[in-house]
């Protein structure tokens, strides 16, 4: 997930105004010498979709899906990165009707003042549903180094506070989670200076929580703008967003990561959401347009999303582009996810997602109809309790 944008000189001249969305930090990457490469031509697109946008929330950053509670619905992340207020919300989604409405919460500690939602995820543990929540500043201390994941019960319409995790160390940037079956959890750390993003320093790092020694551990480092992760029992997949690729990790049982290998080369990828075995990945092409959008919302910023099977001995050349759009629909585009036979697409500013139609997509096509009910399934966290389960998105 990218992003964390505010006023111009107070992010340059200000550390306690750095925003959590830094997005117009790549402008300077480009003015400071890393041009070559700041932006890319779109992919060559031909495929007929049926897309629509629809109404959800300011900034709609990030999502899970939820099928426990009610109707399946996705719950979002929503904050105004322009106007960054001291709070924003989690919205609810009914992907059967379209409508949209603010999640209440309950039981919050009267300490946690500030409300900044970012990364998202979310796991069945028994009889219930938990959703964990990057939250910046909580405290409203104005301090980018100060963040926590808030942890919260879900129920069929408010969100009811369990635990706030805190801490200085591991938690310094946070900007997406993933959550294992057994409540384990690895987070991307993005950034520590503003030149870092400048110039694409590899200072970012992914951070561990046992939940069986209930302690945190560094198990990856040297990473240029971590952003979006999934964690597979076997693997784990981060986005290194200024380093324009996507990486894998194998994974140990203890939660140790081995080396990092790059999966495939890529502009600009942000969150990556699971299809079965394969990849869903939203990526910026224009750095200079992201960065004009992000400071007035007339001007449009490309979005890409990608299918990847990382599988696949070359998978830079077999990935389908399954939707591209210059800017027009949908801007700075974020976080990608197929439930049923719909795209759904959320952005980081403005208030819209867009859902497609997406079983005519050749790429969806070429896997049978057994296949793709695997994948659906595929996407769901197995529960620790019996019968069915729904999908599960594990970051982004």
């Amino acid at each position: 997930m990218m992003g964390r944008t505010g006023k111009w000189d107070k992010m340059v001249f200000a550390a306690r105004d750095r925003k959590r969305y830094p997005y117009f930090m790549i402008m300077f990457s480009f003015l400071f010498g890393s041009a070559c490469g700041f932006r890319e031509q779109l992919p060559v697109y031909q495929y007929e979709q049926n897309c629509y946008a629809v109404e959800v929330a300011i900034g709609p950053e990030d999502f899970v899906l939820d099928k426990w509670n009610a109707q399946p619905r996705l719950l979002i992340s929503s904050y105004d990165r322009r106007a960054q207020p001291a709070t924003g919300d989690i919205y609810s989604f009914d992907v059967k009707t379209g409508y949209a409405k603010r999640m209440e919460r309950t039981g919050e500690p009267s300490t946690l003042i500030g409300f900044k939602p970012h990364g998202m995820d979310i796991r069945r543990l028994g009889q219930e549903t938990l959703v964990y929540i990057i939250i910046h500043d909580p405290f409203l201390h104005g301090s980018r180094e100060e963040n926590a994941i808030g942890v919260y019960r879900v129920t069929a319409d408010r969100l009811e506070f369990v635990e706030l995790m805190e801490d200085l160390v591991h938690l310094w940037s946070p900007n997406d989670l993933s959550v294992m079956e057994n409540g384990d959890i690895y987070v991307t750390n993005d950034y520590r200076r503003m030149v870092d993003v400048y110039f694409s320093l590899k200072t970012s790092e992914i951070a561990y929580y046992s939940s069986a020694e209930r302690k945190w551990s560094v198990v990856a480092s040297d990473l240029a703008f971590a952003n979006g992760i999934l964690a597979r029992p076997d693997r784990v997949f981060v986005s290194a967003t200024r380093g324009d690729c996507i990486l894998v990790f194998p994974r140990f049982d203890d939660g140790r990561l081995g080396s990092g290998r790059e999966l495939l080369k890529l502009k600009g990828p942000d969150n990556i959401m699971p299809f079965g075995d394969r990849l869903l990945v939203t990526a910026h092409f224009n750095d200079f347009a992201f960065f004009t959008h992000s400071r007035d919302k007339k001007t449009k910023s490309p979005s890409v999303v990608f299918l990847i099977d990382p599988a696949d001995p070359d998978p830079k050349k077999t990935m389908d582009a399954i939707y591209v759009d210059n800017g027009t629909q949908i801007s700075a585009a974020s976080t990608a996810f197929i439930y049923g036979d719909k795209l759904y697409i959320s952005q980081v500013f403005d208030s819209h997602m867009v859902v497609c139609e997406a079983g005519g997509l050749p790429a969806i096509q070429s896997i049978s109809n057994a296949q793709q009910q695997q994948a659906n399934d595929a996407t769901a966290e197995v529960s620790q309790e019996p019968g069915p389960v729904g999908p599960i998105q594990t970051d982004r």
